[in-house]
């Protein structure tokens, strides 16, 4: 439902992410002439949220009404439910001409119907500011914390847990950007932290989940040379480390560091294209020696087609390394590529259609994970405050080897508004 407030709102508070504090693009780094379906301005459909002196408040309040026929995401002996979904939200941001400051608070409550045992609430808040030094350089902090639960789809999700399993995240990061001419260098940090919840075991016993608590830096170097007013060229090295506070229960040390190193264009052509597309090397290493380094293939890629006004067709590809949840292993290769299709049938009539593929495959334990999703929705925007929206997700798992995990479908529909002033 999230994809509601974006297109009848667009309240999305800038800088959430590692690079997200960083300066907008200027000059020959503009990327804004061409607009997708999903961005295009609605103001007759939009609202303009709450001025108070130099700051603009927008709440927002969406709720969804999900029919699920496999809650926990089972091969046999599927139990379905119909959930209640609450999501208020509240963004604040500055409307200075020059500096930038801007918060985020949300709370998504999941109130099953009949498996109250599944019913959980999670809330997230968030601040970003951003600062314009002048001669070409700005700067950007920001600070988050998530309380959040694993849904049950996901790979560290543990099949006899009574219940989801919670964790909390908190970060921190910087930017600072410096651009002149033809030529802009970005630099950025972040420091992330993650603990794991204990979860009780159906039938007794607890799911030990300290194995996965762990400590993150990540840091980034990036430098782009701008052949045109529409396209750059960009390298670009990033580098992560994580220490786990902990073994895995089976005495597994899963510490590692590693980097990935890039080259690729971003680009912005005529009325027909707009995208950013990155391709390297990567690699890590391990504190165990029981687990071999990874080199391999980096791919980061996303582009937009914009096929007519009021069609764009996106696509995109990835290929990296992603921290495993699963015991024993200390991280797993994810390949993932997909496209979606968004029409604007009418001026507050969106239509949308995607889907997803991706292969997990595991270091340290033989297992490979088959992922697909397929998204249809439906957006009607009545006026500026309120929104309707009707979605179908369908996502599927195939886990093969000694290792794997049983297969599952999980089938939801959902019919959601969302109110906001």
């Amino acid at each position: 439902m999230r994809r509601l407030g974006l297109i009848a709102f667009g309240c999305a508070v800038s800088a959430t992410a590692l690079m997200g504090a960083s300066a907008q693009d200027t000059g020959m780094f503009n990327r804004d002439q061409n607009t997708s379906v999903v961005e295009r301005p609605r103001p007759e459909y939009q609202s303009g949220g709450i001025q108070r002196g130099a700051f603009i408040f927008t709440p927002q309040m969406t709720a969804d009404l999900e029919f699920n026929d496999n809650i926990y995401a089972t091969a046999t002996n599927e139990q379905s439910d119909t959930i209640a979904v609450l999501n208020p939200t509240l963004n604040v941001a500055s409307t200075w001409s020059r500096h930038s400051l801007s918060a985020n608070a949300s709370v998504t409550r999941r109130e099953y119907f009949d498996f109250s045992d599944e019913s959980v609430t999670d809330f997230s808040l968030g601040v970003d500011g951003g600062i314009d030094i002048g001669m070409g350089w700005t700067a950007g902090l920001g600070a988050g914390y998530d309380s959040l639960h694993e849904p049950r789809t996901s790979a560290g999700a543990a099949g006899r847990a009574a219940e989801p399993i919670s964790y909390d995240t908190s970060s921190v990061y910087a930017s600072l950007v410096r651009e002149v001419g033809r030529t802009r260098f970005t630099g950025s940090a972040a420091y992330d932290t993650y603990d794991y919840d204990d979860a009780p075991l159906i039938g007794g016993g607890i799911a030990d989940q300290d194995g996965r608590d762990r400590d993150e830096i990540l840091g980034e170097f990036r430098g782009d040379y701008a052949i045109s007013p529409d396209t750059a060229v960009f390298g670009r090295i990033r580098y992560i480390n994580q220490e786990y506070t902990s073994t895995t229960a089976g005495g597994t040390t899963r510490d590692q560091d590693g980097y990935t190193l890039d080259v690729g264009a971003n680009f912005d052509l005529s009325n027909l294209v707009r995208g950013e597309v990155g391709i390297g090397y990567l690699t890590r290493s391990f504190d165990d020696p029981a687990f071999d380094d990874v080199n391999g293939l980096s791919v980061d890629g996303q582009v937009e087609w914009f096929i007519t006004p009021l069609t764009t067709i996106t696509a995109f590809a990835s290929r990296g390394l992603q921290p495993a949840a699963v015991a024993n292993s200390p991280a797993f290769i994810s390949t993932a590529y997909g496209a979606r299709v968004d029409h604007e049938l009418r001026r507050n009539v969106i239509l949308s259609a995607g889907f997803d593929l991706g292969e997990d495959d595991y270091e340290g334990i033989d297992r490979t994970d088959d992922r697909s999703n397929i998204t249809l929705s439906g957006t009607y925007l009545l006026n500026r405050y309120v929104g309707v929206s009707l979605d179908f997700v369908n996502t599927q798992q195939d886990s093969s080897g000694v290792n794997g995990q049983p297969d599952f479908e999980v089938n939801k529909v959902l019919i959601g508004v969302i109110l906001q002033r």
